[in-house]
This record gives C-alpha cells, structure tokens and sequence, in this order.
C-alpha cells in the first residue's frame, strides 16, 4: 500500500518538483554508486542496478496501466537504450577509477547539450526563469 501511495503522488507532481526530487535522488544514487564500485567490478554495479531498476519499472508500468504498443518508435527507443547502456559503462567505469569530485562535475555538463538542441530544433525559448530552473 505504502508504494501505491509513492507511485500514485509521483504521477500527479509537476514537472519542477519531479526534477527536483530526481535530482537530489540521483545525487545519492551515484553516491551509492561510487561506495559500491570500491567493490564491484562497474560492470556488476551496472547491470544489478539497472535489472533491478527494470523490474522496478515493469511494476510502475502495470500501476499505471500503460498500454503495450509496438511501431517506430518503441524501436527508437529500443536504439536508444542501447546507445545509453553503452553511455552508462563508460560512466561507471570513470565513477569506479577516478574520484566523484571530478567525475560528476564533467557528466553532468551533458545538460547543455539538449538544452541547446531544444533552443536549435525545437525552438524552445530560453528565459531567465528557465535557465535557473
């Protein structure tokens, strides 16, 4: 019932307290990382963490009833989760050998990139409010 009650809370925020929430959570979440990859080939951390978190999400899934569909895009999709595993390894293996302080600050400077791509492509205005989230 307890998880009912997280799913259900997490469908009906709005977009700037889901962003904050993610990323405070993924902030611990790499921290997490970087203990466990002390230990862990990043390999295992990588392919444990995200087995599970896929079973985390078929669960979602399911209580949130999202219908089955299968055409282009769900193979896009499929592209790109491959395109993000890969991205994934080359980001644990830099958790697991260099030190968080440097390695977090250079990943997460990807944020630019879509942010300038939605400006080019999608012609996405950039606001002062926006641009401080």
């Amino acid at each position: 019932m307890r998880y009912a009650i997280l799913w259900k809370g997490a469908v009906n925020m709005d977009y700037l307290t889901l962003s904050l929430l993610s990323m405070v959570l993924i902030g611990f979440n790499t921290f997490a990382v970087k203990l466990v990859s002390q230990h862990l080939h990043p390999a295992i951390v990588l392919v444990t963490k995200f087995g599970i978190g896929f079973v985390g999400l078929l669960v979602y899934l399911h209580y949130v009833k999202v219908p089955f569909v299968f055409n282009k895009y769900v193979v896009y999709g499929c592209l790109i989760g491959l395109w993000w595993s890969g991205i994934m390894v080359l980001y644990y293996t830099a958790i697991a050998r260099g030190p968080l302080s440097v390695v977090i600050p250079i990943f997460n400077l990807n944020l630019i990139i879509p942010a300038v791509l939605g400006f080019i492509f999608l012609n996405e205005a950039i606001t002062v409010s926006r641009s401080s989230g």
